[in-house]
Formats: C-alpha cells, sequence, structure tokens
C-alpha cells in the first residue's frame, strides 16, 4: 500500500508505482508521469501492461480531499464516468468523437494516518502533440502563431466532431452537464484533426439517480439555468447545448461567451435574451469579419442555442451544427477541380459520351443495398451534415546507406518542399500487441492515433488502442472479401472488394452497399477525395488487366484498362490530377507508373529492377509521391523529376508513407527507416530506426504524427514508437 502525506492532494508519491485491474490480475497500469489536476481527478499518463504488450493510457484518480469530503458519495462521480462512457463502448467501433473508456476499479492508499479506497478510472491516451490536448490550447496555440482563432474550415470540422460526439452521448441516454473547451480533447492535424468529448464526472446516466449538484466541484464560466434548479427533470439534452453554443463561441473567437462574476448574476445574464456577437471580439478570422451576413447568422443561432429557458432552446447538438454549417463552409457553384477543367479546357482532348459514365451521384442516407445496375449513393461521395512486453533493447542502427541514381534531370520549379536541418534522433520503442492473429491483415485505415480499421482474409477487425476486436459486418456480401479500408471522414470508411462490392461503413455498421455496372468486378485499392476526384482500382475475371476508374464531380468515368500491367497493389495521390499507381507488369518487371484520369494516360515511370513495387505514398501538396518494392527499391516522383534509391540491405519493403514535415518511411518484416536529409535531389541516407528480426510479418501500415510512429504488421503485431528528449 503506498503511503502518502496527510497534505498530499496531486499524488506525486504515484510515480512509478502500478494500480492492479479489478478485471485482471494480468493487467496493471504503471504510473509514469502527472497529467494534469483539475476540480475533481488528477489525472496521470500510465502505461498498461498485459500479456499482449504495452500501451499508453490515462489513469484519472479522485482527488483525496474530495473523497475525504463526499465520503461515499464521491464513488458516484467515477461510477458515472463509467457507466456513460461504457455506454458507448458497445459499438464496434465506437464513435471517434467521445473518448474511450478502459478500466475502473479502487486503489488503496495511506494519506496520514487513514486508509483511502481512492476510485479511478482509465481512459484512452489522446496524443494532442505540439498543438496541445485540449480545444482550449489550441485555441491559445492558434492565436498565438497566427494572431485569430480557428479559421471557418477547421472551425467546421471541430463543430462537426463535438455536436457528433454529443448527440452520441445523447442517444445512450447521457448528459453530459460540464462540457468546456477544457473538456474537449484533440489530436491530428490539419484534415484529420478530430475533437473527442471528456471528462463525465458530472454527467447524468440515464438509470443512475445519484448525483451530484452543480457548484459541488466547483466549475468556470456560467451554467445553464436549469443546473442551479432542485428539480433533476429540467436537466435534459437540451443543458449540454448551451454548453455547446458556449464552446462554438469560444472556438471562433478565443473569448468567453458569456461571463459573470457570481451565481445571482450568472443566472441573470444566462436568461437574459441578449448575447454577444462575434464581431465584438478580438480574434475572430478575418474570412468570417468580411461576411457581415454569415456573422450575424451564426450569432442567431448561438442565441437560440443559449437560450435562457430550455423550451425554446434548441435541443439536438445536429441541429446547432446543421444551422452554422452553411455559413462556415458556404457552398460553391463550381468545385475547385471544375474550375481546373474549364481552365484548361483549350488544352484537354475532347472526351467522347461513350467514357463518360451514366451513374450520378443521389441521396445520402441510403440503408439499403443499391440495385447491381444502379446509381452510387451519395452516402459514398458526399460530406455528412502475462508480463508487460518492454521496448526493444536494440535502438537505432547506423545510418544504412543508399544508392542514388538519378533517372531524369534536376527538377525545375517545383513546390517547396520542406527543409530539414540534419539533428540526431533518438527512438524509443514499444510493444503495443504482440503478431498473434491468425487472420492476415491486407488494408489498413486510420482515424487517427489508437484507432483504426482493417480489412483482414477473416473479416473486419477494429483496432481501438489496447485490443483488436471482431468489426460488425452484417449488410456485407463477402465479409472476409474486402480488399481495402480507405477513410473518408472521421469515423467513416469506404469498404472494397469482391462482388462489385463498394460500401460506407461508420460506427454503426454498414450504411449502403453499392455496386458499379457491368460485369463482376473484385475492387483492391481506392485514393483520392471523394467530393472532388479519385480512382479506383479493380480486376475482372474476363480480362487479365486492372482497370482503372476515376470519379470526377461526383460521377463516374469509363474504366481504363492497364495494358502491359499484370496487378496493381496501391495508387496514391501525388498532384491534384495525378496518381502514383505500383505492382508489377506481364513481363514480370516491378512497375511504378504515373496515372492522369483526364487525359486517360498511364505512363510508366523507370524504376531499378525489382519483382514488384508493392507500397506507395504521396503529399499533393508538395507534389511528391514515393514508391516501395522488393529488393530494398524506393522510387521518388517529385515534380517532373524521378529519383531512385536503394535501401540496404535489400529487404522487401512492404509499407511507405510521408510524415507533415517531409519526411519518407518504409517498412519491411523486422524494419523500420527514416529518410534523413529531405526530398530528392536532396543528399539524405535512409537510417533504420526499428529492427526486430522475430517479427517475421511484413509491415503493412505506418502511422506517423507529432513525435510518434505505429507501424502495424499482417499478423496483427503493432509497434510505436516516440520521439527520446
Amino acid at each position: 500500500m503506498l503511503t502518502l502525506p496527510s497534505d498530499e492532494e496531486i499524488l506525486g508519491g504515484l510515480q512509478g508505482a502500478t494500480i492492479i485491474s479489478d478485471l485482471s490480475s494480468d493487467i496493471g497500469y504503471r504510473i509514469v508521469s502527472l497529467a494534469g489536476a483539475g476540480a475533481m481527478f488528477i489525472s496521470h499518463y500510465a502505461l498498461r501492461t498485459a500479456p499482449e504488450g504495452e500501451t499508453p493510457v490515462v489513469v484519472k484518480i479522485l482527488r483525496p480531499s474530495l473523497f475525504r469530503q463526499l465520503g461515499p458519495s464521491a464513488a458516484v462521480i467515477v461510477k458515472k464516468e463509467a457507466v456513460s462512457l461504457g455506454r458507448l463502448n458497445e459499438q464496434v467501433p465506437p464513435t471517434p468523437f467521445v473518448v474511450r473508456l478502459i478500466d475502473t476499479g479502487t486503489f488503496a492508499v495511506r494519506r496520514g494516518t487513514k486508509t483511502l479506497d481512492l476510485p479511478w478510472i482509465t481512459i484512452e491516451y489522446v496524443h494532442g502533440g505540439v498543438q496541445g490536448v485540449t480545444l482550449r490550447q489550441r485555441v491559445q496555440g492558434t492565436i498565438q502563431s497566427t494572431g485569430f482563432a480557428f479559421d471557418p474550415a477547421r472551425a467546421t470540422r471541430a463543430i462537426e466532431c463535438i455536436s457528433s460526439g454529443l448527440s452520441a452521448v445523447h442517444e445512450v441516454g447521457v448528459i453530459h452537464r460540464q462540457l468546456t473547451p477544457e473538456s474537449i480533447l484533440c489530436c491530428g492535424s490539419g484534415d484529420e484533426e478530430l475533437f473527442k468529448i471528456s471528462d463525465f464526472g458530472m454527467a447524468r446516466p440515464r438509470g443512475i439517480r445519484e448525483t451530484i449538484m452543480a457548484g459541488v466541484v466547483g466549475g468556470s464560466g456560467v451554467v445553464p439555468p436549469e443546473m442551479l434548479s432542485a428539480d433533476p427533470g429540467t436537466i435534459g439534452p437540451w443543458t449540454d447545448i448551451f454548453n455547446l453554443a458556449s464552446v462554438i463561441f469560444f472556438l471562433l473567437t478565443g473569448e468567453e461567451y458569456i461571463v459573470a462574476e457570481s451565481q445571482a448574476q450568472a443566472l441573470m445574464v444566462a436568461m437574459a435574451r441578449t448575447r454577444r456577437s462575434i464581431l465584438e471580439t478580438r480574434w475572430l478570422h478575418p474570412a468570417l469579419r468580411a461576411n457581415d451576413q454569415a456573422c450575424k447568422s451564426i450569432d442567431f443561432a448561438l442565441r437560440w442555442a443559449s437560450a435562457g429557458e430550455a423550451q425554446e432552446r434548441l435541443q439536438e447538438a445536429v441541429a446547432v451544427a446543421a444551422m452554422l454549417s452553411p455559413y462556415l463552409r458556404p457552398a460553391s457553384p463550381i468545385s475547385a477541380l471544375e474550375r481546373r477543367i474549364v481552365a484548361s479546357a483549350g488544352e484537354q482532348r475532347v472526351r467522347s459520351q461513350d467514357e463518360i459514365g451514366p451513374m450520378t451521384i443521389p441521396s445520402t442516407l441510403v440503408k439499403a443495398p443499391a440495385p447491381p445496375r444502379g446509381d452510387l449513393g451519395q452516402t459514398l461521395l458526399s460530406k455528412r451534415s502475462s508480463s508487460a512486453v518492454r521496448p526493444s533493447p536494440d535502438r537505432a542502427s547506423p545510418d544504412r546507406a543508399i544508392e542514388a541514381e538519378v533517372i531524369s534531370a534536376r527538377p525545375r520549379a517545383l513546390k517547396e518542399a520542406p527543409q530539414r536541418v540534419s539533428v540526431v534522433e533518438r527512438w524509443t520503442w514499444s510493444v503495443l500487441h504482440n503478431p498473434s492473429l491468425e487472420a492476415v491483415l491486407r488494408s489498413v485505415a486510420w482515424d487517427g492515433y489508437g484507432r483504426c480499421l482493417a480489412a483482414a482474409t477473416g473479416g473486419l477487425l477494429f483496432w481501438n488502442g489496447t485490443s483488436w476486436s471482431e468489426a460488425s459486418s452484417g449488410g456485407l456480401p463477402s465479409p472476409q472479401g474486402v480488399r481495402f479500408v480507405h477513410r473518408i471522414g472521421p469515423g467513416r470508411w469506404l469498404l472494397g472488394g469482391d462482388a462489385s462490392t463498394l460500401a460506407v461503413y461508420t460506427t454503426g455498421g454498414v450504411t449502403g452497399v453499392f455496386q458499379l455496372p457491368g460485369e463482376p468486378q473484385s475492387h483492391v485499392a481506392l485514393s483520392g477525395d471523394l467530393d472532388d476526384m479519385g480512382i479506383l482500382v479493380s480486376t475482372t475475371p474476363s480480362d487479365p488487366r486492372p482497370l482503372l476508374h476515376a470519379f470526377i464531380a461526383k460521377r463516374w468515368l469509363r474504366p481504363m484498362p492497364a495494358d502491359g500491367v499484370a496487378f496493381l497493389a496501391a495508387v496514391a495521390r501525388v498532384e491534384d490530377e495525378r496518381w502514383l499507381v505500383v505492382g508489377r507488369s506481364t513481363t514480370g518487371e516491378g512497375l511504378v507508373a504515373l496515372y492522369a484520369p483526364l487525359d486517360w494516360h498511364l505512363e510508366r515511370i523507370p524504376a531499378p529492377p525489382a519483382r514488384a513495387f508493392v507500397a506507395c505514398a504521396g503529399r499533393p501538396d508538395l507534389g511528391v509521391g514515393i514508391a516501395v518494392g522488393a529488393e530494398g527499391s524506393v522510387v521518388w516522383r517529385y515534380g517532373q523529376s524521378v529519383f531512385a534509391e536503394t535501401i540496404e540491405p535489400r529487404r522487401a519493403l512492404s509499407a511507405a508513407t510521408i510524415d507533415a514535415e517531409g519526411r519518407a518511411w518504409a517498412g519491411s518484416a523486422g524494419r523500420i527507416w527514416v529518410r534523413r536529409g529531405g526530398i530528392p535531389p536532396m543528399a539524405g541516407t535512409w537510417e533504420c530506426v526499428w529492427e526486430n528480426d522475430a517479427w517475421v510479418g511484413p509491415v503493412v501500415s505506418l502511422f506517423v504524427d507529432s513525435e510518434v510512429v505505429v507501424a502495424i504488421t499482417a499478423d496483427g503485431g503493432i509497434i510505436e514508437g516516440r520521439l527520446a528528449g
């Protein structure tokens, strides 16, 4: 039993201690460091140690002073959070917009002369990175770096995530009651940024009568008037809508929506029919400030959502998001792609009518499979309103020499690539999950750190950050025949495979199954923006040539047979209108090619001899792509130039990615490499940062985000590296 001084409040003495799970003595939580201290909980970063591996988590322990103050009622706080989050865990995959419950229990400590059985709860670790983990940190960081709060596009993503999370919470009968910028956690960046609701200690789950009134444990800001009522029946989803309005105002402006200095003033201000305008704030983004009508409409929606009388308030979170979306993301009559087509019409050949597929993109919420020759639903192409395994002692290997061959002239007028200063980096590695799956993973699509959906030979699997689980496959004609998974938005994927199957998959399972017309096909890969332009690779029994389908402006072009190609393994977008495709030619050589769907043209790229190229990655914003394959072969396509490298020793490379800083990563069985020195023709070296010959399954996916890299192998092994120091 841990002994703490009588005045110890933040539980600093826990560092290095292990809390054993009440569920299994094989599972423990080793406390690593203090994460933060709130009004109710002390949070610690910890490692969940289990026979299958180690995973980072957050352990929240009730404050000792609050435990002594509330007595038996203290357990209610943890019980409510556990029940609230537990209900959301029943779906596989669970919603990405709410933090995931992992475990709960009690931990005995001696504080002074008394023994306290402190309740604790373990939740998923949210990797905020350098931008910060809470919404408040990210908004304040954005103001510091740009001079403004969130821009309209980023605000739209945040509002959609938060409102979707709140809707999921309400659907399982839970009222959060304390939604604030501190209770929303963030991970990822750019289009991959996710916002997750946390801190359910004040929540009111359906079926639990015990409650703690507002003000008992402190807090900040103005609460909904009904929170001050003695009648719990006045509290409902509308209570969270009031707080949602305040959160939205903050992410748009960096300022509090409603401010009061006392509880009496708070009630008076909350009941008032007037509210601040976003135009009255200092850090509103110029793109919004310049649109007076949009600002007035946003003010109206927030005023409605924060009405003092609950019955006058908007009742659903999705309704708030729907009201705001048109003014944060106004519809354009002509897409960016369509403008490019018009601008280049004089240079493009006229396409014949028989090259344009007849399929259009109809309605959104299609539940039943479409007829075999019917339309591809809008759901596809529209936005939606034993002991722990210790880290390997093997450290980063010495730099691996590369053999560089410039296949074309030095590029001219290229998009600017990130310029990296050579620094010595040390990575520490942990095994999150040992290779143990009987099924073979074919394709993996990440949904932020700690979440991914995988297509396996046995069906769909979901990685939730600590374990693999079977994902629902109801509605799929052939779950074992799914060949690829492609993320199309937070908590949403597109699946493709045998029997001409294309399906939209969400946290609720399959929401629509669609089929392209013509003879049966097997879809093997997809890349692109489903609201703009992309390509789909398929095969048919009657023709050995792979088919390259292109969709543009929500219509399908006639598929192009890839002559001289035996198979295509992967595709990646490298420019707005060009894709890198890799595989093997009919002559048995590795193939790397550039596909331009608007020109209906496939151009082969010179590549070093290899049996096959099996993976590729691209960064359209930089105009760069990379292909990897057998014998350590690497091919770069940058601007109009092509470069080839060989990573020594010449292992069969099976995965590749390019991170936000422009660094390339490659993986094989038992190895992960990163290229130091930038994009060719800049001089550089490939450094092996992890190796373990006991891992014989090839790496099939690499996830890199803000000083963290995670690799998944075909047999379900997961290794995580973190930048040391």
